[in-house]
């Protein structure tokens, strides 16, 4: 049986704990009715995707050169999300902004205020971005999914 495009594409640029954690995360994504979409076409530089629910955009991740990530509130005002957070979860998210400029697809976002905090300058195409995510990294990236589930559904 063929494999599917994105384990297919993952294979190109990852390998080791770096693949697993990739299909981990992919395979949760499947396991709770989140679908993936390409958001490029295939190439020998990345492999994109984009994560709906409901029509609603929840992440994107995509992999390449050794390296992956998944990113959270390009689409969405995080700030919404305040009432679903628990304190550990509002301090994850506040400890892993994007700060760091160029990301190269914008030229950030000045004098932002998040859940309460203010930064002076934040990445306006992954506000909050995890790069290569541990094991524990990623339960908190599946915990925020489920998160973001729970906004749609309210």
């Amino acid at each position: 049986m063929d494999k599917p495009r994105f384990i297919v594409e993952a294979e190109k640029f990852l390998a080791g704990e770096k693949l697993a954690n990739y299909l981990a995360f992919s395979d949760f994504l499947k396991d709770n009715k989140a679908s993936k979409s390409a958001t490029s076409q295939p190439t020998s530089q990345y492999s994109g995707w984009s994560v709906r629910y409901k029509k609603r955009t929840i992440c994107h991740f995509r992999a390449w050169h050794d390296f992956w990530y998944v990113s959270f509130f390009k689409n969405v005002d995080v700030n919404l999300y305040e009432p679903f957070l628990t304190v550990e979860m509002r301090n994850f998210i506040l400890d892993n902004i994007a700060t760091e400029l160029p990301c190269g697809g914008c030229s950030g976002n000045s004098d932002r205020v998040i859940l309460g905090r203010k930064f002076d300058i934040v990445c306006g195409c992954h506000l909050l971005r995890l790069n290569n995510p541990s094991c524990e990294m990623l339960e908190r990236a599946k915990e925020l999914v489920l998160l973001t589930k729970a906004v749609v559904e309210s």
